[in-house]
């Protein structure tokens, strides 16, 4: 997995590249947590680089979200790549978790 964070208006904006599955989905979950346990709240998943998701990825996403609402933040989704769109889509996970179109979006929906 690949990740490259950056801050934006005191969000933090991961963008992640690689296969959401069974051996991604723990790294991502993982680099996730370590940033809400220090002290991250406001989360941007970029996700423009990810090309696959499994169901173990859903669940590292639900996760997250979990762990960040716990902590009072927030979490949002953006730029999924059709096939990731797809899962969400097919799994209802779009309607769990916040998506948004593209990154400059979910910043607007994060003020």
């Amino acid at each position: 997995m690949e990740f490259e964070n950056s801050t934006q208006d005191g969000v933090t904006v991961i963008a992640v590249g690689g296969r959401l599955d069974g051996v991604g989905a723990p790294e991502v979950e993982a680099h996730c947590l370590s940033l809400i346990e220090e002290g991250v709240v406001r989360m941007i998943l970029n996700l423009s680089g990810v090309d696959y998701i499994s169901s173990a990825g859903l669940r590292s996403l639900l996760v997250v979200a979990k762990a960040i609402k716990s902590a009072d933040g927030e979490l949002l989704l953006c730029e999924l790549t059709p096939m990731v769109r797809q899962v969400m889509e097919i799994s209802g996970f779009d309607q769990i978790l916040a998506v948004a179109p593209d990154c400059k979006a979910a910043l607007k929906m994060m003020v």
